[in-house]
């Protein structure tokens, strides 16, 4: 089972380039902790929005499978990263943990890329299970 962790200590956002696909890519890495050893499979997952927050900022739930087994109870590290393509009106990223929430804003050239972009992803977003590659594939 995916849980959140225990805390998060530091996030980072970075515009992809030379991606074709409109909207940009970015790629967001967060650094954090958990409660003992043996987390494995760290994962951001978005939040679902119907309507677009207001402060603009995407949030995401830093989550990893906690151990199933014999563990030691120590402050482990935990680290991920994971490449997003965002709609038009993320200004930033919200990380959230068990115990708190980092943002991280996006940088001046980054924002600017985006409002050029076009609006891009159908809605409702993310599906993760949409594949632009997809959508003409025939099956039988």
């Amino acid at each position: 089972m995916q849980s959140r962790i225990y805390k998060v200590e530091k996030v980072h956002v970075e515009a992809l380039t030379g991606i074709p696909e409109n909207p940009p890519a970015f790629a967001v890495s967060a650094a954090g902790v958990v409660t003992s050893t043996g987390w494995t499979h760290p994962v951001l997952a978005p939040w679902m929005y119907i309507v677009p927050p207001k402060d603009r900022i995407l949030d995401l739930d830093f989550l990893a499978r906690a151990p199933s087994g014999i563990s030691l109870p120590v402050l482990a590290p935990i680290t991920v990263t994971q490449a997003f393509h965002v709609p038009r009106w993320v200004k930033g990223f919200r990380i959230h943990s068990a115990t708190n929430a980092v943002e991280a804003p996006l940088d001046g050239a980054s924002q600017k890329a985006l409002e050029k972009a076009g609006e891009g992803m159908p809605l409702p977003w993310p599906f993760p299970w949409w594949r632009p590659e997809l959508e003409n594939f025939d099956r039988k």
